[in-house]
């Protein structure tokens, strides 16, 4: 029987030679998860030993993150915005340059001085975006739509995990399809990757369900949907957010104001990379 610190350092070398990123906390993380602890716990009971059982649920844990699918989905669930949320291969696994939308909205608010806003999240997918403003936005209200039924699913489940069901809703259509207006606010990370992106995917995001990834030809397809239907949604003042993949926010910004769409401010990721394209109706 290994103790969890020798378990730590051999799964960690595993990992560091399969060329893993952040391989200690992820071999902290499933660690924890076998022995049902905080991940933090790993560092203060380095000498409790793993029984039999454990070490054969963790193995079998290992094999899988080798083969590069990502800790969140192993575990089902990923902190996002200091809040965690279940994920399921039916649901886009939330990044951490997403929570620039989260802030980009949050600023935003403050500035309009919007109260009580009413948000549309475009392609919901986990919920995350509409679930974590909303719980940062006292007295808000929202809506997630999503194509995807298992998506949705997952979303209302998140939504009870923080009681935010009386608050947010869930439908299933393409896009605003159907609803009426008016938002305050308005946010999507739409699917943008194209069919060349596609063809190279990296090893972890092979295991994201195709739909939430295809932006189609140019990856731009969604885009010209959202475009198109936003001003009838909008409530002046309405500020709308979209996240935009690598090198895309150029071309984003030169759709949004060939509609006559104001772009206020495009927000860079943690990498320097311009993820996030505000605009204010």
């Amino acid at each position: 029987m290994r103790t969890l610190r020798d378990a730590i350092a051999q799964i960690t070398d595993a990992f560091n030679q399969a060329g893993v990123d952040n391989p200690r906390l992820d071999a902290r993380v499933l660690i924890a998860h076998v022995i049902q602890a905080e991940t933090s716990q790993t560092f203060t009971r380095h000498e409790t030993l793993l029984t039999a059982e454990q070490e054969a649920v963790l193995a079998g844990l290992v094999q899988r993150r080798l083969a590069r699918e990502p800790v969140s989905r192993i575990i089902g669930h990923r902190e996002f915005w200091g809040l965690d949320f279940n994920v399921t291969p039916a649901t886009l696994d939330p990044r951490a340059d997403t929570e620039i939308l989260i802030s980009a909205v949050i600023d935003h608010t403050k500035r309009l001085s919007l109260i009580q806003p009413r948000i549309l999240d475009l392609g919901t997918g986990t919920g995350c975006i509409v679930l974590a403003l909303a719980h940062a936005l006292p007295g808000s209200t929202g809506i997630g739509t999503d194509l995807s039924e298992p998506a949705l699913r997952v979303a209302q489940q998140n939504a009870r995990k923080y009681d935010l069901s009386e608050r947010v809703n869930f439908a299933r259509m393409s896009w605003a399809e159907g609803l009426s207006g008016p938002f305050d606010i308005i946010t999507s990370n739409p699917p943008y990757l194209s069919a060349h992106d596609l063809q190279h995917l990296s090893p972890e995001v092979v295991y994201d369900p195709v739909h939430a990834l295809d932006g189609g030809g140019d990856g731009l397809d969604c885009y010209r949907a959202i475009i198109a239907d936003v001003s009838r949604l909008a409530r002046q003042p309405t500020i709308l957010t979209l996240e935009v993949g690598f090198r895309q926010a150029a071309q984003v910004v030169q759709m949004l104001e060939a509609a006559a769409l104001r772009v206020v401010e495009i927000r860079s990721d943690l990498a320097s990379i311009p993820r996030c394209v505000v605009v204010e109706i």
